[in-house]
């Protein structure tokens, strides 16, 4: 995936989203990476790579907040004040990244539909274990942060799951023109 910004992205926003819309979108955007980071080793050098790698400032990489640093008393939006342009190559970055883990979370994946076809609890095991452990503390600062309600424990699952699942349609080859049109549902 050697594509810039500039050369990707054909879709044209002929009625750019609202102010509520486009916090949906960070807010779906800032899920995608909570999930990616608590299945991938993500830090700034990663993220900083990725931008280098795909021709995006780096400066965008300096305003993105991973999870793993965010201190749960703040009370802002790590991706609130992202205009619709940062977002597009946040998005590149995070597919970027989720593409070079692609068999990680394939495994991950096939591990999820195992423990669930057999009826099991997927925290069983030691990879969905911990993705689910790290999910639901980053989830709690999120819900806090966002001002969303608190899920069950079992609603966490779910969407963790979901998000799982999610991420691997994103790490495939067209994973950022995905949730690119994923993110643009909000605006429907």
């Amino acid at each position: 995936m050697s594509q810039s910004v500039s050369t990707w992205g054909d879709t044209p926003l002929t009625n750019p989203p609202t102010p509520q819309q486009l916090y949906q979108m960070q807010s779906h955007l800032d899920l995608v990476l909570l999930a990616s980071e608590c299945l991938i080793p993500i830090d700034a050098d990663i993220m900083l790579q990725a931008a280098l790698d795909l021709d995006i400032s780096t400066t965008l990489v300096e305003k993105t907040q991973l999870w793993s640093n965010r201190d749960a008393t703040e009370t802002d939006h790590s991706l609130e004040s992202f205009t619709l342009e940062q977002l597009r190559s946040l998005i590149l970055i995070i597919c970027y990244i989720n593409q070079q883990y692609q068999e990680l979370i394939r495994r991950a994946v096939t591990l999820l539909e195992q423990m669930t076809a057999q009826n099991q609890d997927p925290a069983q095991t030691t990879l969905l274990g911990n993705y689910l452990e790290k999910f639901s503390y980053f989830y709690a600062n999120y819900a806090k942060k966002t001002e969303e309600i608190n899920l069950s424990s079992e609603q966490q699952v779910q969407l963790a799951s979901k998000l799982l699942i999610d991420l691997l349609f994103y790490s495939g080859d067209n994973g950022y023109d995905r949730l690119w049109l994923a993110l643009l549902d909000y605006q429907s």
